[in-house]
């Protein structure tokens, strides 16, 4: 079985005044989101963690403060979901049985929505079903490998 945590980045400033969106920062009640993402997910085993390279999102991955290493891949900021799940069959090759991404809005969301088959946990799907808002975090466990996603469920999920 692989496990998924799917992380839409903590909050960030409006704008990244100057800077551009990709230089958006976390606020600092983000901050504080992203600390108490990394309490929920200190236990979890997680191996790596795939982030946007984005201000935004690079400071979620590290604030989280998990001992996994953090990999920064340009192709997630602004991301489809065909790109997202590239980015995970990619890991294929790693063995990495344990992963976290941390990305954005659109992208995350609808991805969870693709994977969230039957067998999901009726309380997480009901959670993140109207809403998916910043620092939002969803497991998705699957089986197989990382580019096979169609028996995937959504176990659990936590709103920001």
């Amino acid at each position: 079985m692989k496990r998924l945590y799917l992380i839409r980045h903590a909050e960030a400033e409006f704008t990244g005044r100057g800077r551009g969106d990709r230089g958006r920062r976390l606020t600092e009640d983000g901050r504080a989101q992203a600390t108490r993402l990394g309490g929920l997910l200190a236990d979890t085993g997680i191996e790596l963690i795939l982030a946007s390279t984005a201000d935004r999102a690079q400071e979620t991955a590290h604030g989280l403060g998990l001992a996994a290493p953090i990999e920064s891949l340009d192709s997630l900021y602004d991301s489809s979901t065909v790109t997202l799940t590239r980015a995970l069959a990619d890991l294929d090759a790693t063995g990495i049985r344990i992963a976290a991404l941390v990305a954005h809005a659109p992208g995350v969301p609808a991805l969870v929505d693709e994977l969230t088959g039957p067998g999901s946990d009726a309380e997480a799907v009901a959670l993140l079903s109207t809403h998916f808002p910043t620092a939002t975090v969803a497991r998705i466990d699957l089986e197989g490998s990382w580019t096979d996603l169609a028996g995937a469920r959504l176990t659990w999920a936590d709103r920001g």
